[in-house]
């Protein structure tokens, strides 16, 4: 996947698109694959950057408990029992909180490529979902990993797979979603209020 082709597939889509007033067009009846869609370069980029930030994001958080624990200072000043819970729960933040978190990132990956990204609707929709679906999978693995490696528990890892793989398609969705309201229903700027 070079910079030269997703370049020349960019260019195709400008040269295309040159009565869309900055608008990508809408495909032909003859609609490619979604294999064809996820094979273009400019998916594959698109697609990777979105897993590497979601990768990024979720080796902070899992890192964020093993620094804490590194540290090793209270940081609330509670008698008895609560004082470990609000650790407890500080240590599986993370595994709980990384699928809310991506639902919410998935609304900006969506809205970057509704914006962003030359090319149809549909492509752009499934490369925004392909991105999130498998960025989620990693950030919530990720995350989870290095924060429970930190407290006195196993992780269920098949079941936190198949959580990942089910929800991140849910996620997935949201960041389809979120292309094509931003392409089909949000009102051009230069278009007069209706």
């Amino acid at each position: 996947m070079s910079d030269s082709n997703i370049e020349a597939e960019r260019n195709a889509t400008r040269d295309a698109d040159v009565s869309g007033q900055g608008q990508p067009t809408q495909p032909a009846v003859d609609e490619e694959s979604i294999t064809d869609l996820l094979t273009k370069p400019l998916t594959q980029a698109y697609v990777k950057a979105i897993v590497a930030l979601y990768t990024l994001l979720g080796a902070g958080m899992g890192m964020l408990v093993i620094v804490a624990g590194i540290v090793d200072q209270e940081v609330f000043d509670y008698p008895g029992d609560r004082g470990v819970l609000l650790e407890n729960g500080f240590e599986f933040l993370p595994a709980v909180g990384a699928p809310f978190i991506a639902a919410v990132l998935a609304l900006f990956v969506g809205g970057y490529l509704a914006v962003r990204m030359l090319a149809d609707d549909r492509q752009t929709m499934i490369t925004a979902a392909a991105g999130v679906v498998v960025g989620t999978i990693v950030l919530w693995l990720l995350a989870s990993i290095l924060a429970v490696s930190q407290v006195d528990q196993s992780l269920e890892i098949g079941g936190l797979l198949v959580n990942s793989i089910v929800l991140g398609l849910f996620v997935g969705a949201i960041a389809a979603g979120t292309v094509y309201i931003v392409r089909n229903l949000v009102p051009d700027v230069d278009s007069p209020a209706v």
